[in-house]
Order: C-alpha cells, then sequence, then structure tokens
C-alpha cells in the first residue's frame, strides 16, 4: 500500500473519529439552516422565531423546523401570585399557533396578531370608531359620560387590560357629552352602533322641557349634566321611534320628523314598513 493510499485512509479515519468524538446535527437535519449546531452535544440553538430561549411557546422543535408565534398578555392563566398573574402566553391564550408560518389563528371575539386585543363588534357598523378602554376613558363622548377619568398606569395590576380591550364609541351628527349644547346620548348607539336614535324634541304635551338635562345624571353615570346640556327625547315622547332606520312613527295628532307638532287631523295609516299621513 503506498504511503499516499495511507495518508488518504488515516485522514478519512481522523474525520470519523472527529465526527464521534465532536458530534453534529445531521439528525436533526442540520438544524434546517433556522439555528446553529452545538457540536458538543448534537443539538441545535434555534435562531428567534423558530424556538429560540427568548420566545415565548410551549413547545420547540429540537430540529428548528417549526415556527413559533407572537405572544403578549396572557387573557386568563394560573397566578404566580397573590398580584402577579397574565405573564406572556403564545397566541395570549387565546388563539392557536400555526407552526407552519408562525401566525396565530384567534378565537372569535379576538384580533391582533397575537391574539392580543378583544374585536369589536361587527366592526362598528361603519357608525363608529374602535377604541381601546385607555382611549375610551379619555373621551368626553364615549358612554357612560364621565369627564376628567382615565384607566392606565398600572400595566401590571388593576390596568393590565387598557390596551386589549377595545369597543365602540359611536358617531354622532350632534355634540355629545354633558356640557352647555351637548346632548347625553349620541346619534350612533348599541354596542356595534347599529341603532340610530330619531330625532328629539321636547313634548308639546307637557309643561316642562323635556330637552333640560340640567342636573340629571346620565345613563349608567353617576355625573350629570351641566347648565344648557340636552336629553335626548326620541320623537318628542309623541312616537315610536324605528331604531334600524331613525325614523319616528307618530302617534296620531301628531306629525313632523320629531312629532313635535300638534294636528288633530293628523293620522297614520300602516301598510307594511310603508308609513303615511292621512289628514281627515
Amino acid at each position: 500500500m503506498s504511503c499516499i493510499i495511507k495518508s488518504l485512509l488515516i485522514s478519512v479515519l481522523l474525520c470519523v473519529f472527529a465526527a464521534e468524538v465532536l458530534g453534529d446535527c445531521s439528525m436533526h437535519n442540520d438544524c434546517n439552516g433556522h439555528g446553529t449546531c452545538i457540536t458538543s452535544t448534537s443539538t441545535c440553538v434555534c435562531y428567534e422565531g423558530w424556538g429560540a430561549a427568548s420566545d415565548i411557546t410551549l413547545y420547540r422543535s429540537p430540529d428548528c423546523s417549526l415556527r413559533t408565534c407572537p405572544s403578549s398578555k396572557a387573557w386568563s392563566d394560573v397566578p404566580t401570585g397573590a398580584l402577579t398573574a397574565h405573564a406572556l402566553a403564545e397566541c395570549s391564550n387565546r388563539g392557536t399557533c400555526n407552526k407552519a408560518d408562525g401566525t396565530c389563528s384567534c378565537y372569535p371575539g379576538y384580533t391582533g396578531d397575537a391574539c392580543q386585543r378583544t374585536a369589536c363588534p361587527n366592526n362598528c357598523s361603519g357608525h363608529g370608531v374602535c377604541v381601546s378602554l385607555k382611549q375610551m376613558a379619555r373621551m368626553d363622548n364615549a358612554l357612560p359620560l364621565a369627564p376628567n377619568t382615565y384607566y392606565e398606569g398600572d400595566d401590571e395590576g388593576v390596568t393590565w387590560d387598557d390596551d386589549k380591550i377595545f369597543g365602540c364609541v359611536c358617531d354622532s351628527s350632534w355634540s355629545v357629552g354633558l356640557g352647555s349644547g351637548q346632548t347625553q346620548e349620541p346619534e350612533w348607539f348599541g354596542p356595534d352602533c347599529s341603532l340610530r336614535h330619531c330625532p328629539s324634541g321636547n313634548d308639546p304635551r307637557t309643561f316642562r322641557d323635556e330637552t333640560d338635562c340640567r342636573g340629571r345624571t346620565a345613563k349608567d353615570s353617576i355625573y350629570a349634566g351641566q347648565p344648557g346640556n340636552l336629553c335626548q327625547v326620541d320623537c318628542s315622547n309623541r312616537g315610536i321611534c324605528d331604531y334600524t332606520t331613525g325614523i319616528c312613527q307618530c302617534f296620531d295628532g301628531q306629525y313632523g320628523q320629531d312629532c313635535s307638532i300638534n294636528d288633530p287631523n293628523a293620522v297614520y295609516s300602516y301598510w307594511n314598513t310603508h308609513v303615511e299621513v292621512v289628514w281627515q
């Protein structure tokens, strides 16, 4: 056997011996290109998003072949102390992680890349804005009406969900609030802003001004209207408001958009959903 052949055999044997001593990650498909191999232990150290030690996940693939998903504060979990809970969790514990592409599939009612927010119902029906509790608390026109309030500042405690829970603040063609010239209720209302108030007016058959909300406590609030504040009186209390259309169906003897005009000759007749005034 020539010296050259002997040298080649020795080199091969040394390589095999080195591989057996040092190890490799061939059994882990060389970490699939998403990590580095620790030859001394034949284990993969995966990159971020593929099972890194810093990733928040319940399962890490040893060959770095599966993705991890975005994480945020858990909506629910097991507390770790008397005042400690809502640790970071993959998909916020409100969705399932697609390990193939690293995206969360959120449960109904939740949204965001980590399912970290509640979804506004029906996207506020195109008649409102979807805002967080933190934002809503500082809005003068958000219900229930409450001036100079806030809900923030204790991210690890009471207000842990200030940027997680979202809701609708409905649109209105009139100013909403407790101040002078403002009305205590918006034009559009309901959890998804799908309902519409009818034109408001003072009841023509009472001696008091029904639209005067000075000193009246707003609905579901502890705060009252200031002088000049207005109450929403649908159809002047002299008709039925169709909240799906925002149109009044006046009682007999009343007419006008807000049913505030008296006329004994005004009689309303109904054919299906069509309303006409019949003058006698």
